[in-house]
C-alpha cells in the first residue's frame, strides 16, 4: 500500500515538474517564407532552441517548443543569412507561455503589436519607452561635448538632458508591477547597467564635424545609406541592381558638392561600405565619376580605391580561383583548386566551427545541397584555423559526401589570400574552376544556381 502511494505521489510530482511547451504565434507581414529561429542566451552567446518557417501566403507561423529556462529569448528572422544585420524580437517566456503578435518585416520591434502575452506586452512597452528616451540623451550628450559651455544652445541641451533623465528615472519607477517578475528581472538589470553610465551606442555620432552646419544631414545620410543597402540585400529583384546603385550614389553625392567637409565624409563612408561588401562596381563608379572627373577636391582616397580594386580583382566573376595549399581529412596537403577530387559546378564554403553564424547556417547549406545536388552541384568546405581534432568534431554533423578541407593557418592562410574577411563566405566555381560568384549571401548563390542548373 505504501509503495503504491509513493508511486502515485512521484508520478504527480513528475507531471507537475515537467516543462510545459511554449506556443508562439505570429503574423509577420512582408516576411513570406522566411525562416525564424527561437534563440536562448548563454552569457554573451546565443543558442538555438527551435525553428519554423513563416507561411508564404498568410505571413503566419506557429512554433511550439520546450524551453530550457524561463526568461528572455530572441525570436530571429532569417538569422545568420547574408550580410544583413540580425532582425529579432525580444520575448519573455515561461513554461506554458502563449504568445501571439503581429508585426511588419523588417521593422519588427517598431511595428510590434502583442495580442496575447501580458508579460511580453509589459516588457515591450517599457523597452520602447526607454529606447525613445535614451537615444535622445545619447545624441544631446554628444552635442554637448562639441559646443562651448557659453553657447546658448549648450544651456538648452543641458536642460533637455536633465529633463529626459528625470523621465527615465520615472519610467523605471513606473515599471515595477509585481505581476511580471521575469520582465522586472531584466528591467532591473538594465537599470543597474544604466546607472553605471555604460552605453554601447554612444560612439555612433563620434567623428561627425559639428562645426559643419549640415552635420544633421551627415548623420541622416549615413543612416539612409545603411538602410538602402540593407534593403538591396533583402530585395529579391536584383535585375536592375547596378543602375539602382549608380542612381543612388549620384542622389547622395551630387547635392554635397557645395560642402567639401560633408562631401569627403560621405565619400569615405561609401568607399568603406563598398570595400566591406566586396562590390568593385561601386568603387569603379566612385573612382571614374567622382575622382577622375575632378568633382572631388581631395584625391587622397584614390590610391586606397586602386588598392582595394586590385585586391578584389582576383575574385571577380570569370577570373580563375587563385591556388593555395590546404589539408585533407587524411592530413595530406592538397592544391586548391587544381587537385580537388570533384569536377563540375562547385560551391566552396569558407567557415569556422567557432563562427556562430556558420553553425546557424549549416541547415541552409544542407537544404541547398539537397535541392541542387541532383542537378550536379558539389560542395567543398574549407575550415579556417584551429586544430585538426576540433575540425574533425565540427564536421561530424555535415554530409560525408562533401569534400571537407582544413587550413590550419586560418586568416593567415588561403582564406586571407582570397581577401575573405568574414565567415561564412561562399565562392561558386564553374567546371573550369573559374569564379561565378564570391559573396557572403547564400541567396545570391541560389539565384545563380537557379539560372545555370
Amino acid at each position: 500500500m505504501n509503495v503504491k502511494i509513493f508511486v502515485c505521489v512521484y508520478t504527480l510530482i513528475s507531471v507537475a515538474l515537467r516543462a510545459q511547451p511554449v506556443v508562439i504565434e505570429g503574423k509577420i507581414t512582408g516576411a513570406e517564407g522566411r525562416t525564424i529561429v527561437l534563440l536562448g542566451y548563454n552569457g554573451a552567446e546565443n543558442f538555438p532552441v527551435d525553428s519554423t518557417v513563416v507561411v508564404t501566403e498568410k505571413s503566419y507561423f506557429r512554433l511550439t517548443a520546450e524551453i530550457p529556462y524561463q526568461g528572455l529569448y530572441k525570436l530571429m528572422v532569417e538569422k545568420g543569412q547574408g550580410r544583413n544585420q540580425d532582425r529579432y524580437i525580444d520575448l519573455i517566456l515561461s513554461n506554458g507561455s502563449e504568445i501571439q503578435f503581429s508585426t511588419v518585416f523588417p521593422y519588427l520591434t517598431d511595428s510590434l503589436k502583442v495580442q496575447k502575452g501580458r508579460e511580453l506586452s509589459y516588457f515591450h512597452e517599457f523597452t520602447r519607452s526607454y529606447n525613445g528616451i535614451q537615444y535622445k540623451i545619447i545624441l544631446l550628450a554628444e552635442l554637448l561635448q562639441r559646443y562651448p559651455a557659453g553657447d546658448s544652445f549648450y544651456n538648452v541641451a543641458e536642460q533637455k538632458i536633465h529633463k529626459l533623465s528625470q523621465e527615465k528615472a520615472e519610467l523605471f519607477k513606473r515599471f515595477r508591477d509585481t505581476a511580471f517578475p521575469l520582465a522586472n528581472r531584466y528591467i532591473s538589470m538594465l537599470r543597474q547597467w544604466d546607472a553605471k553610465g555604460d552605453d554601447f551606442s554612444g560612439s555612433f555620432y563620434r567623428g561627425i564635424d559639428l562645426s559643419d552646419t549640415l552635420w544633421t544631414r551627415n548623420v541622416l545620410l549615413h543612416q539612409k545609406i545603411g538602410q538602402y543597402y540593407s534593403y538591396l540585400a533583402n530585395n529579391q529583384s536584383f535585375q536592375d541592381f547596378h543602375t539602382m546603385n549608380k542612381n543612388f550614389i549620384d542622389s547622395v553625392l551630387n547635392p554635397l558638392k557645395v560642402n567639401e567637409v560633408l562631401w569627403k565624409n560621405i565619400f569615405a563612408y561609401l568607399v568603406r561600405a563598398f570595400k566591406a561588401m566586396n562590390y568593385p562596381e561601386g568603387l569603379e563608379y566612385l573612382k571614374v565619376k567622382y575622382m577622375e572627373g575632378d568633382v572631388c577636391t581631395d584625391g587622397a582616397n584614390l590610391p586606397e580605391i586602386d588598392e582595394i580594386l586590385a585586391n578584389l580583382e582576383v575574385l571577380k566573376p570569370g577570373a580563375p580561383l587563385p591556388e593555395g595549399m590546404v589539408q585533407t581529412l587524411e592530413g595530406k596537403e592538397l592544391l586548391v583548386p587544381a587537385e580537388l577530387p570533384v569536377s563540375g559546378l562547385k560551391l566552396m564554403i569558407f567557415w569556422s566551427h567557432k563562427c556562430r553564424h556558420c553553425n546557424e547556417s549549416k541547415p541552409y547549406w544542407e537544404d541547398l545541397y539537397k535541392r541542387k545536388s541532383p542537378k550536379g552541384l558539389k560542395v567543398v568546405t574549407l575550415h579556417n584555423g584551429d586544430t585538426r581534432q576540433e575540425w574533425l568534431r565540427a564536421i561530424e554533423d555535415l554530409p560525408k559526401e562533401w569534400i571537407h578541407l582544413h587550413d590550419p593557418l586560418g586568416w593567415n592562410g588561403y582564406t586571407g589570400r582570397l581577401k575573405i574577411t568574414g565567415t561564412p563566405a561562399y565562392i561558386l566555381l564553374d567546371a573550369e574552376n573559374r569564379i561565378l560568384k564570391k559573396t557572403f549571401d547564400l541567396m545570391e548563390i541560389e539565384s545563380i544556381l537557379n539560372n545555370v542548373l
